[in-house]
């Protein structure tokens, strides 16, 4: 019986998973020191209970992965609110030109 806070499996009906996912993906091995020795459980469990209230039909795996991410950063305090708010607006600024 699956653990309601299991994220869902990748659907993969739709094809390969896109270089975004694969990005996220690499983000959270990152995060949570998945295939290093500092492995932190604590962590990778937290980015799961994150995804698990996160998810949303509108959204896509990546997506909400993405926000699970993003959630445990500040929860950690590795970024702070206007950090993240004044990098997406550089970044935001730099598509622009």
């Amino acid at each position: 019986m699956a653990s309601n806070n299991a994220p869902r499996p990748i659907d993969r009906t739709d094809g390969e998973p896109t270089f975004f996912d694969k990005r996220i993906d690499a983000m959270l091995s990152l995060v949570t020191g998945q295939g290093t020795d500092s492995y932190r459980p604590d962590l990778h469990k937290r980015a799961v209970e994150l995804y698990a209230s996160l998810e949303d039909p509108s959204r896509s795996y990546a997506e909400s992965w993405l926000l699970a991410i993003r959630a445990l950063m500040l929860e950690q305090g590795v970024l702070r609110e206007d950090e993240i708010d004044r990098r997406l607006h550089a970044l935001q600024h730099a598509l622009k030109r």
